[in-house]
């Protein structure tokens, strides 16, 4: 079983019509073979990205309402989904990832978050879900596995999560 681990950029596909949305659901549709994570962070960039879309009448109010409780409910209530902590330590860590990989400081505290947790004994097998390529580079190229929903197909996605 593979952790799945969420950036914003791929979570708020879950509650937003956009590009990528069927795969993220159907990623959410093999939540009983994997578990799913993110960070506190990733929970509120993607309510903060929600607001943006309702605050710049993408999505109207009823629209907004819906999305945050769905995200709230399947994120922070759902025992499994799980938020990995971010410590001082991970934020004065991550300046080394920022400089290696060109990242902002968010995906290079995420990125160092995640690697601290694959390098633990026992870690399964992990693999970073964002939509955003700078980020997505730099996973690859620390050696761990992405999926880009934006560009896997639904029909792909039991097939792609067995292999990792």
């Amino acid at each position: 079983m593979a952790m799945l681990f969420w950036d914003a950029s791929a979570l708020v596909k879950r509650y937003t019509a956009e590009v990528g949305r069927e795969t993220a659901n159907a990623i959410f549709s093999e939540k009983r073979h994997h578990d799913m994570v993110s960070t506190p962070w990733g929970y509120a960039e993607t309510y903060s990205i929600l607001l943006r879309r309702m605050n710049g009448a993408v999505i109207d109010l009823g629209a907004f309402t819906s999305a945050v409780s769905a995200l709230q409910s399947e994120v922070v209530r759902d025992p499994q989904f799980g938020l990995l902590s971010i410590t001082d330590a991970h934020v004065f860590s991550s300046i080394e990832t920022m400089r290696r990989h060109n990242l902002n400081s968010t995906d290079a505290i995420l990125l160092t978050v995640l690697l601290e947790f694959t390098h633990s004994p026992g870690a399964p097998n992990c693999a970073l879900i964002s939509s955003d390529h700078r980020f997505l580079r730099a996973a690859a190229g620390e050696g761990l596995s992405t999926l880009n929903p934006e560009v896997l197909v639904p029909a792909e996605i039991p097939d792609t999560l067995a292999r990792l």
